[in-house]
């Protein structure tokens, strides 16, 4: 669950408002203002001279992100070594029905979630949930907690704010969002699963909706070849019965040429024939 949970200004790390769980003790203020100088040592300074870039060639938490931080229990104490690694978000091997039960208990991992805002504030939560699903429950809170604090106070006053200027006016509605999340951690956890059950539902859906457009395309051209196949074969089908015709009708003019032809040469036969018996008779009255 969540022990402690501050909103800071990102440009210098000051502290506007904290709030701790009730009946937990620990230096958490002490760790997360180091924690704070660690971050904004290692990001870039807007000011009114320009941008100066951070000596640091890594920004651990860049503007609009979000990290979480893990605090081994084996690292010599509570918060003994300082981001000692960085938390997989699956890469934790314990099981959190046994930290829930209290079996480990005298070895519990501390986790540093820290989301960034591009409004120029931090902000982070302690926690020592194990089970990554309630690391997106965290996750939530501190974005509703942003969302709360932007809404309450303008990036006006939040510059020129003191440290722990808001956690009079803020600092019971940080322990509420607390309360809230802790208390309804399991219901959000499973919200988030079925929302990434949701998710999948979606994406399959839409490959399948991808999938049908598909096979309607190919249908709708597998139709209109199928229409231009039956078309084809219509033409191929008048074109033979004119190409008959055609056949026909060459035959039948041949046919007609040809008849002539053999008129006009009896004809010429006949008139060859008169002429030489006409020469004939002549020659015999002579």
């Amino acid at each position: 669950m969540i022990l402690y949970m501050v909103i800071a200004r990102a440009k210098d790390g000051a502290v506007l408002v904290e709030s701790t769980l009730g009946g937990v003790e620990g230096n958490f203020p002490q760790i997360t203002i180091e924690v704070l100088k660690r971050i904004v040592s290692t990001s870039d300074w807007n000011s009114a001279l320009g941008t100066l870039p951070s000596s640091s060639s890594v920004e651990l938490l860049p503007p609009g992100g979000q990290r979480t931080f893990v605090q081994r229990h084996d690292d010599g104490g509570m918060f003994g070594g300082l981001f000692s690694g960085v938390a997989s978000p699956w890469g934790c091997n314990a099981n959190a029905d046994d930290v829930e039960s209290g079996v480990m208990e005298d070895t519990l991992d501390y986790y540093f979630h820290l989301s960034r805002d591009d409004n120029g504030l931090i902000c982070l939560c302690i926690s020592d949930d194990v089970d990554p699903r309630y690391h997106t429950v965290n996750f939530h809170c501190l974005h509703d907690a942003q969302t709360k604090f932007t809404s309450m106070y303008s990036p006006s006053k939040v510059t020129k704010a003191k440290s722990y200027e808001m956690d009079k006016t803020f600092h019971k509605e940080l322990g509420k969002l607390m309360h809230y999340y802790n208390e309804n951690r399991n219901t959000f956890a499973r919200y988030d699963k079925v929302n990434s059950l949701l998710n999948q539902v979606d994406d399959l859906t839409s490959l399948l909706g991808r999938n049908i457009e598909m096979v309607l395309e190919r249908e709708t051209k597998l139709d209109d070849l199928a229409i231009k196949s039956e078309t084809l074969v219509k033409d191929v089908k008048v074109f033979r019965k004119k190409s008959v015709i055609l056949k026909k009708k060459v035959r039948r003019d041949y046919f007609k040429w040809y008849c002539v032809g053999g008129i006009v040469g009896l004809l010429m036969i006949f008139w060859t024939l008169v002429g030489m018996l006409a020469r004939d008779d002549s020659k015999k009255d002579e």
